[in-house]
């Protein structure tokens, strides 16, 4: 039945179909990868109590070289504010490190924002496939003759709902998955915040 629906609707309808097909294709793969870029491993804020004991022995190296072995984002802004941390102020050092903050989160950010993309996208489509599936259902009916006018606008109409509901599908998960990520998000870049303000505080003026 959907193969008739899909393809029976004309060349704009099949394009129409074949665009809500990447959507939700584009829609599933950008949500799997904002998934793992939002896994706790990777932002990893427990990482901070691994330096502490470089810090408390004053090992300033021990810490830069731990922070460069680790590959998790908080050893990555604690590399950056090691590596200047002789050559700056705490002011100096706070600065850098809100801009590091800053830089992961919008690198985040952009991710989340093609998933609106795609949640936006998608009942737009299903709404065109709509007007231009009533269009062609209107023209045919013009040619039809007799008792088959009924049927056949009644058959047109359904098929061209069919974009409608396709594009609400996407769309619904989309925006669900949208807030969660959004959420997640801030929920890890407070904690992460909370361990950068850690490691300002333990490292002294120079």
């Amino acid at each position: 039945m959907m193969y008739d629906v899909v393809f029976g609707s004309g060349f704009i309808g099949v394009f129409i179909w074949a665009l809500l097909f990447a959507t939700s294709t584009g829609a599933v793969a950008i949500a799997i990868r904002c998934w793992w870029v939002l896994r706790r491993q990777r932002f990893k804020p427990e990482f901070v109590e691994t330096l502490m004991p470089y810090f408390q022995a004053q090992d300033w190296n021990g810490a830069y070289a731990h922070a460069q072995q680790d590959g998790s984002i908080t050893a990555r802004i604690a590399f950056t504010i090691l590596s200047v941390a002789y050559c700056k102020t705490k002011a100096e050092r706070q600065e850098i490190a809100v801009a590091a903050l800053d830089r992961e989160a919008r690198a985040i950010q952009r991710q989340l924002n093609s998933l609106s993309m795609c949640s936006n996208i998608a009942p737009m489509l299903g709404l065109l496939g709509t007007v231009t599936g009533m269009v062609d259902a209107f023209m045919g009916l013009g040619t039809a003759m007799g008792p088959d006018k009924a049927s056949m606008l009644a058959v047109s109409i359904s098929q061209a709902l069919y974009t409608t509901a396709a594009g609400l599908l996407i769309a619904i998960p989309a925006i669900v998955m949208l807030v969660f990520f959004r959420n997640l998000l801030e929920r890890r870049m407070e904690e992460l915040t909370e361990s950068v303000e850690k490691i300002l505080e333990a490292i002294p003026e120079a």
